[in-house]
């Protein structure tokens, strides 16, 4: 090709290098514009990159598909109908092809520029048509959303049972693997997802790890039949899970209200029952699942273990000398005013306790599961050093490459030898281009020294 050719190749990529970032530009800005729309989820990342590897977005943003969607899909309806007709799979790189960027996230970065808003991101999490608008929707929140709101979107489907293909050419997984994948993992198929801050990070892994007890808690009461039959008794008194802002997630004494068999939006029997309680200690009423209960006294205060903490034993030893004062204070009153006294003063520090009791539990819990996260991500390391460690030495030997031989071989060959002749050992590192070191050259006579100036001579001149 001449040279005027590879200069006329060049100006014309460069040409569409600078049409494609126009039409990005021109997005972003549509984008930017529907900021104002009721509803809009608010978006943690820079709007011109939103927090895309740099060499996915470079090829996405100048792949002919991705101009094609920012011409022909202007709104969310239209980019639904395409995610349903195209993608096939939720890799970011198409195989066979060098880094061309999948129609995936061809079309992810076109919803990044259109903005989502909430009752839009509910309806594609909850899609009935096709499991690749529901993981797109999960990887938008998990590429763009606040870090601290991700665990309310993606709670209600971590056990998602619905088959999706996420590898080319694997086998499927399940919507639920994915959305855990999504939170647990930074690795996301060659390219890094954004980390969140560490607290909120493995906040999340912790809750993960209480989810996954919570399953296999559930799946443990559907293979008890008596189990299931005393659940779904109303008025049964039962233990159940609770938390909120103020107070850590722990067991409480709760009492079944009503049992829920069918969804409420479509009237469809529920594979799992839920159930609202009523929390007596507290008088609220909450509705949790089948793995958020148990039987009365599985969970009960470490009283009935016989090891209860040192924080309870104070709370104990307080409580008896406050008794005690409150006691002697209520003398001068008549002797049944001073009964109701002391009974009120008795149950209420009956409540105190058990509420401490509660507490401490649930710290100790958290710890517990804190520390069981740590020693994952441990092993997780671990597991990589490994199999860093066990790498091939030299490309050439993790290819195979035929008519070569491998340094280790001669690594191996000189070794042997060595130890044959009695001569030191030569370390493989020692090896230069795959070859050994030239061996060491001894001193000459002055006899060989004199024979060969005189052969230099000669050679001089006879050939000058």
């Amino acid at each position: 090709m001449s040279r005027s050719a590879l200069w006329r190749q060049e100006d014309n990529v460069k040409e569409r290098e600078r049409k494609a970032a126009l039409a990005f530009d021109n997005a972003v800005e549509g984008g930017r514009n529907n900021n104002h729309l009721r509803g809009v989820i608010p978006l943690a990342c820079p709007d011109d990159t939103f927090n895309l590897h740099p060499m996915l977005l470079h090829n996405v943003v100048n792949s002919a598909y991705f101009q094609r969607c920012c011409e022909k899909l202007t709104d969310w309806n239209a980019l639904v109908d395409e995610i349903y007709y195209e993608v096939k799979h939720m890799e970011p790189w198409t195989a066979g092809a060098h880094k061309s960027p999948s129609t995936a996230f061809c079309l992810l970065l076109r919803l990044f520029t259109l903005r989502c808003t909430e009752k839009q991101m509910v309806l594609m999490l909850d899609h009935v048509d096709s499991p690749y608008i529901r993981c797109i929707g999960f990887l938008y929140l998990r590429y763009a959303a606040e870090p601290a709101s991700l665990w309310p979107w993606f709670e209600p489907y971590l056990h998602d049972e619905e088959p999706v293909q996420i590898c080319q050419g694997k086998a499927e997984t399940t919507v639920g693997r994915f959305a855990q994948m999504l939170l647990n993992d930074l690795d996301y198929f060659g390219t890094r997802l954004p980390r969140p801050p560490l607290i909120i990070e493995r906040q999340l892994k912790v809750k993960l790890l209480q989810a996954e007890k919570v399953e296999e808690r559930a799946k443990k009461h559907l293979q008890n039949q008596a189990a299931m039959e005393y659940f779904q008794k109303t008025g049964a008194r039962i233990q159940a899970l609770y938390g909120d802002d103020d107070n850590p997630v722990t067991w409480y004494d709760a009492v079944v209200v009503r049992v829920i068999l069918r969804d409420h939006k479509n009237g469809e029997l529920l594979a799992r029952p839920k159930f609202e309680v009523t929390f007596p200690e507290y008088g609220n009423t909450e509705l949790v699942t089948l793995g958020e209960v148990d039987l009365p006294g599985s969970y009960d205060a470490n009283r009935q273990e016989g090891h209860r903490s040192e924080l309870s034993v104070r709370c104990d030893r307080r409580n008896e000398i406050e008794y005690s004062r409150d006691h002697n204070i209520g003398r001068g009153y008549s002797e049944d005013r001073g009964r109701g006294f002391d009974n009120r003063r008795r149950s209420d520090r009956s409540r105190s306790r058990d509420r401490d009791d509660n507490l401490s539990n649930a710290r100790r819990e958290e710890q517990i599961l804190m520390e069981e996260v740590l020693q994952r991500e441990r092993d997780k390391t671990a597991s990589k050093g490994r199999a860093y460690a066990a790498r091939p030495a030299t490309f050439k030997d993790s290819i195979g490459c035929p008519g070569t031989q491998s340094v280790l071989d001669t690594d191996a060959k000189w070794k042997t030898r060595g130890n044959q002749e009695g001569k030191p050992r030569i370390d493989r590192h020692d090896l230069k281009d795959g070859k050994p070191p030239a061996a060491p050259t001894t001193q000459k006579t002055p006899a060989e020294l004199a024979a060969v100036e005189e052969k230099k001579r000669m050679l001089m001149a006879r050939y000058g």
